[in-house]
């Protein structure tokens, strides 16, 4: 359906655009402008402050402006009836990807101005305290958090999307990674680190779950073994080549599941950024969110 919302916040960094100019996200409101949106801009001043500020815009349009970690945040504190727009200004943009957004900034402003609506699920998170964390494109548990960890700022700025196969295999090369239980209804699985996903991509083209997709009502888990204390190297070598995975992985669909490491401080990462440890449960809310693609 076509968009109606006529009224936008941008939220973002205004310290951290491609463009190297810290009025980055008023040059890209004048574009909206001059295209009939009644934009503000509302920029970040720490962590997590994306979320306080997307809570404050109502029924808006609100367009996240950065990386996948700006889109996380700002996800996680819109109202059920606002709107998701999104400016990539990241170093791999899943999110933009799996809309198939222009990664060009100027080029995503007119698609938002020419956009649609449509409506796609989002993961949810629940860590051993109760509290939920919302994700998008896919939750990784084990060496992807710990390959997630590794990624630097500074190597996200001098190597851009070679960083994470970089850091993946450093990660590797490292090994001795604590087992993982993934439990599926009556079902435990045993593996060295698992990806739940609710899109295709991570870590730039890379894809995890080739069957995967933003708007079916389910997850696609995919789950790595290891051969002694290195992950197979098959796995790496299709990480490197960024191929799906569940090619040759176990995988499985799934609305809820639960992991934990018995005895082990495993990391989570949600969209890109490290949030808890296991034990803990995801599942999917279908058509939650609705975004401009």
């Amino acid at each position: 359906m076509e968009m109606e919302v006529r009224e936008a916040v941008i939220i973002g960094n205004p310290k951290a655009g491609r463009a190297g100019r810290e009025d980055y996200l008023k040059r890209y409101a004048e574009i909206l402008r001059s295209g009939g949106l009644n934009v503000e801009v509302w920029p970040t001043e720490r962590p997590q402050h994306a979320t306080e500020l997307a809570a404050l815009a109502g029924a808006r349009l609100v367009i996240a402006a950065g990386g996948d970690g700006t889109v996380n945040e700002v996800v996680n504190g819109l109202e059920t009836d606002a709107t998701l727009g999104i400016l990539p200004l990241g170093t791999a943009n899943v999110m933009a990807r799996e809309l198939g957004l222009p990664l060009k900034a100027e080029a995503a402003c007119k698609r938002i101005l020419a956009g649609r609506e449509r409506r796609i699920d989002v993961g949810v998170a629940t860590d051993r305290k109760g509290r939920d964390r919302r994700f998008t494109c896919m939750a990784g548990l084990g060496f992807d958090a710990h390959v997630v960890n590794e990624v630097t700022p500074g190597l996200k700025r001098y190597l851009k999307i070679l960083a994470f196969p970089l850091a993946a295999l450093k990660v590797y090369l490292e090994g001795d990674l604590p087992p993982l239980h993934v439990m599926h209804g009556e079902k435990t699985y045993k593996t060295q680190f698992a990806i739940v996903a609710n899109g295709q991509y991570y870590g730039g083209e890379f894809r995890v779950a080739e069957d995967a997709a933003l708007a079916t009502g389910k997850l696609e888990v995919v789950l790595v073994d290891r051969v002694g204390r290195l992950l197979r190297a098959d796995i790496l070598t299709r990480i490197l080549a960024k191929k799906p995975l569940d090619r040759s992985m176990c995988s499985f669909t799934a609305t809820g599941l639960r992991a934990t490491s018995p005895g082990a401080q495993v990391p989570v990462q949600l969209d890109g950024e490290v949030w808890g440890r296991l034990p803990m449960s995801f599942r999917i809310e279908p058509g939650a969110l609705k975004v401009v693609h």
